[in-house]
């Protein structure tokens, strides 16, 4: 096997641990938002808006959701079949059969294939196959909408935990 076909495998396993990381740090930080709001309204007793927006921003970090979903619903490896570079479709295909079962069951059910026709698919999907299912998704324009957000999230994320963390409450006498 060549080189590049190791490192699309490489690739993939890296993308699956990055999807995992995302998706739970997506909700470990919607937890402690909905800890840290019950914590600020039963406890403290602080019941001024600035906080109950803690809300809406962990309905955010909870949309976010999505866009990772999107964003890895077909793996680079598998977008690499769609290359007009013939040696890169060819050594992506390798790969792909390398990884055919950790990848094609995750695969089936990001494309929301029916559980009943999975396992035959899985077992059976051939190179045209895969190219004509992932066809329409794998052009899409999350992987260039996925780090935009997340980059622009994470700021703006961050600056609300410090204006949160900086803000002192108008004390009515």
């Amino acid at each position: 096997m060549s080189a590049r076909v190791d490192a699309l495998a490489a690739g993939y396993r890296r993308e699956v641990l990055h999807r995992w990381l995302l998706t739970w740090a997506g909700r470990l930080v919607s937890l402690y938002l909905a800890f840290l709001y019950v914590y600020l309204l039963m406890f403290l007793g602080r019941d001024d808006p600035f906080y109950i927006s803690l809300n809406l921003v962990a309905f955010v970090v909870g949309m976010s959701g999505f866009v990772t979903a999107f964003y890895y619903e077909v793996p680079g490896i598998v977008r690499a079949l769609h290359s007009p570079d013939p040696a890169l479709a060819d050594d992506a295909w390798a790969a792909i059969e390398r990884l055919r079962g950790e990848l094609l069951p995750r695969l089936l059910v990001d494309l929301n294939v029916p559980a009943d026709e999975r396992p035959e698919l899985a077992r059976t999907l051939d190179r045209a196959g895969v190219v004509r299912l992932t066809e329409a998704r794998a052009r899409d324009r999350w992987r260039t909408i996925g780090p935009l957000y997340l980059a622009g999230f994470t700021v703006a994320l961050a600056a609300y935990f410090w204006l949160l963390y900086t803000w002192v409450p108008a004390t009515i006498r």
